[in-house]
């Protein structure tokens, strides 16, 4: 159940150029958050930006994570893309900061026999609702790939290989590992997976990348999750401009905050 609640800012530093890791103590979040879920923040204590920022969250340390001097804080990493990331830079240590969730729904964790492959697959920001779940999957390996414009949109490589998954980077102009977009490393290593029994697969990244998957696996027997990133006015269903179209016959139209923000990648119907 999502509730709106204070943070306590701990730290707000950059780790790459845009790119900043917040760290906040807020544990009735932190005890309640699942992988997949996101957060609202108000990013400034006055009304602009008017409309609170939508935010995986990164790490989470809740009651029983092993780190307990870390207990009941949440890790965000966000990118400057506008007015809104760019007043959050100015959060400073000791400042309070407003939030509401956890909200939308979780990734589904898949059976984990030994012959089950789990492959990851993200673009820029996208790893990060992706890393709780690498943790949440430990001990089980994991394929993970990583995708960017360039080497400096590379993000979160070393903390999945400290939970010994096995990755691949791509950069579209070549600085950094694969030459090209994730999707085409990817494919590139589809038909080492088939030889499993089960394969499951699960996606974040920007919205051309999912549709390029969604197309390249659609005939695969992949079981497929993909969070959606899209633009929220409020977060929790309310104003319905977070829409996507599916093949649920139904509801054909869901909203990403609300029944999203994860779905069967293969029933997204894409224009």
């Amino acid at each position: 159940m999502a509730l709106q609640t204070t943070g306590i800012v701990l730290e707000n530093r950059k780790i790459r150029p845009l790119c900043f890791l917040l760290e906040i103590h807020c544990p009735p979040i932190a005890a309640e958050i699942r992988p997949g879920q996101f957060i609202m923040v108000k990013v400034s204590e006055n009304n602009h930006p008017f409309l609170r920022r939508p935010f995986s969250v990164y790490r989470c340390y809740s009651n029983d994570h092993p780190v307990r001097k870390k207990k009941g804080n949440l890790l965000i990493l966000y990118k400057i893309v506008g007015k809104g990331t760019q007043k959050m830079t100015e959060l400073k240590k000791g400042q309070a900061v407003n939030i509401i969730g956890p909200l939308g729904n979780s990734f589904t964790l898949p059976p984990l026999p030994s012959s089950t492959t789990i492959v990851l697959v993200a673009g820029g920001v996208g790893i990060v609702s992706l890393y709780p779940l690498a943790e949440r999957l430990r001990p089980k390996k994991l394929f993970v790939f990583i995708g960017g414009k360039n080497q400096n949109d590379i993000l979160c490589s070393s903390d999945f290989k400290s939970l010994h998954s096995n990755i691949f980077i791509a950069t579209e102009d070549g600085s950094l590992g694969f030459k090209g977009t994730v999707v085409d490393l990817f494919l590139s290593h589809k038909k080492g997976f088939e030889r499993s029994e089960s394969n499951y697969l699960y996606a974040c990244g920007p919205m051309g990348m999912l549709k390029g998957l969604a197309k390249a696996i659609r005939l695969e027997p992949f079981v497929c999750q993909a969070s959606l990133e899209s633009r929220m006015g409020c977060g929790f269903g309310a104003c319905w401009g977070c829409v996507v179209k599916t093949t649920n016959p139904k509801i054909p139209y869901q909203r990403v905050c609300k029944e999203g923000p994860v779905f069967n990648l293969k029933e997204i119907v894409w224009e």
